[in-house]
């Protein structure tokens, strides 16, 4: 697959808003794990006022930027380890893409071990919790591993 079909430009996207998501939702178990919190909630809240986070206001980088790294509701700023740990997870995902889309397989072992290394060595003191976060970014990067694969295949036979 030649990296700029429009094709390859539409997986490429998805592969920046997966990794982007990915990201901010570990910074999100992150903190659950460490605060010893529920890893999955009907919604999100700031950690200083309790107020519910809208939707629009959890788009990874782009809404810590638009708010200008403060909570809308009680103006606390926002960590900006926060907007650094989803980019780190956009641009090692892109990279790793970009690299190693040929070996697909491959490319989501490096994005496996990626957000392994991040959750460890930021929650390794909370094993149980770790274990459970762990599983649960698995079970995301598998989900889109699968659709990931079949997208390629079809591409690939598409081009034949």
């Amino acid at each position: 697959m030649s990296p700029f079909t429009p094709d390859a430009c539409m997986l490429f996207l998805s592969v920046i808003l997966f990794s982007a998501v990915i990201g901010a939702y570990c910074t999100t178990i992150d903190h659950r794990i460490r605060k010893d919190l529920p890893l999955i909630t009907k919604d999100c809240f700031c950690p200083f006022c309790g107020c519910r986070i809208a939707v629009t206001d959890q788009i990874p980088v782009i809404s810590w930027l638009l708010l200008r790294g403060r909570c809308r509701s009680c103006k606390t700023r926002i960590p900006l380890r926060y907007p650094l740990i989803e980019g780190s997870f956009i641009l090692f995902y892109s990279a790793a893409f970009l690299a190693f889309h040929s070996r697909p397989l491959f490319c989501v072992g490096l994005w496996y071990l990626f957000v392994t290394a991040f959750l460890f060595f930021r929650s390794e003191k909370h094993f149980r919790s770790l274990r459970k976060g762990l599983a649960l970014m698995y079970v995301y990067h598998l989900i889109y591993a699968a659709v990931l694969l079949a997208i390629l295949a079809a591409l690939d036979t598409a081009s034949r």
